[in-house]
C-alpha cells in the first residue's frame, strides 16, 4: 500500500485520492491470531501541507477470529479510519519529539501499518460469535450452541449451602 507524493511534493493544497485493495498477512495482537479473509480495502485522500502530508480514509476488513465462549473461528467485517499526517524522516528531527507524525524517505509513504492498526484498534475487547453465543459447558466442555449435555449446572453459593440441606 504505497502511494506515490512525487506531484503533490511542491505543490502545497493539493490532493490526491487513494483506492487499495490489498491482501496482507496473518497479524497477531495480545497473543491472539487472526487472518484477513480476502483482500484488505483501504479508500482515502492524502493532502500537501508544505512538508507535511495529511492522510485520511476509511479501511475495511473481514477477520477470521475465534470466539471467546465458544472456540469457533468466526468472520468479522471491521471498519476502521485514517487520519495520519506523514513528513520526511529527515525532518522529523526538527519537529517536536513528542509529535505524532510517521516518517518516510524516497517519494512513496507505505500506509500498510496504519491500515493495520485503524483496524486493531476497532476490534471489540471480547470477540464473541454471536449475542446468543451459550459457550462451552464447564463440566463436560460440550459446545452448547451445537449439542445439549446432561450436566447439572446448579451452581450453588457455597455460603448458603447449608441452606439447600435445610431445604430436604
Amino acid at each position: 500500500m504505497q502511494i506515490n507524493i512525487l506531484k503533490l511534493r511542491h505543490a502545497p493544497g493539493e490532493k490526491l485520492t487513494f483506492q487499495f485493495n490489498s491482501v496482507l498477512g496473518d497479524i497477531e495482537v495480545s497473543g491472539q491470531h487472526f487472518r484477513f479473509v480476502g483482500p484488505v480495502a483501504a479508500t482515502g485522500e492524502i493532502v500537501s501541507r508544505n512538508n507535511h502530508f495529511q492522510v485520511t480514509g476509511v479501511t475495511k476488513a473481514t477477520i477470521l477470529a475465534q470466539c471467546v465462549s465458544c472456540l469457533e473461528s468466526f468472520a468479522l467485517e471491521v471498519e476502521g479510519s485514517l487520519e495520519e499526517i506523514y513528513t520526511r524522516s529527515e525532518d522529523i528531527n526538527q519537529i517536536d519529539p513528542s509529535s505524532e507524525m510517521i516518517g518516510f524517505m524516497g517519494d512513496n509513504i507505505n500506509i500498510e501499518p496504519e491500515v493495520i492498526k485503524s483496524l486493531i484498534i476497532e476490534l471489540p475487547m471480547r470477540l464473541i460469535c454471536s449475542p446468543e453465543c451459550q459457550g462451552l459447558c464447564q463440566q463436560c466442555g460440550s459446545n452448547l450452541n451445537k449439542t445439549k449435555c446432561n450436566c447439572q449446572n446448579e451452581t450453588i453459593d457455597p455460603r448458603l449451602a447449608v441452606l439447600k440441606k435445610l431445604q430436604q
